[in-house]
């Protein structure tokens, strides 16, 4: 289950508790204690077909107990919450730190770069010496 790890640096390799996981999972950029690197934080695509499951579960569950037993109880509602509590456990192993990817800096389309305000001196400058 290659699916099923602890979140780690891709600068070092340090591996972060499951707490921490959990914890930054909602940031968009992670910060490394040890090496001083920042990563990306990403939920693995697995995450989606969890939820869809727990969902489906859940309401499969529901479907079954009002079918048989036609009254909701306790047991009924911690039965019907328990594939959401597993998906919620199943998400501390499903964080992810990426490498940031370097983006090349372009100008603008449309628009002509500006000169700089030495260029433009320099242009005044010049005109003034034709003059004469």
């Amino acid at each position: 289950m290659k699916k099923f790890r602890k979140a780690r640096c891709p600068h070092c390799g340090n591996k972060l508790t499951l707490l921490r996981a959990w914890a930054i999972k909602t940031q968009g950029e992670y910060k490394c204690p040890k090496c001083g690197g920042y990563s990306n934080i990403e939920l693995d695509p697995a995450v989606h077909f969890f939820a869809i499951g727990a969902i489906v579960l859940s309401g499969l569950i529901y479907l079954v107990w009002m079918i048989s037993v036609k009254m909701l109880s306790l047991a009924s509602i911690f039965f019907i919450m328990l594939p959401y509590f597993i998906f919620y456990l199943l998400c501390f192993f499903l964080v992810r730190l990426r490498k940031p990817a370097v983006r090349r800096k372009q100008p603008p389309a449309g628009r002509p770069q500006q000169p700089s305000p030495q260029r433009q001196t320099q242009k005044i400058y010049d005109r003034r010496d034709r003059r004469f």
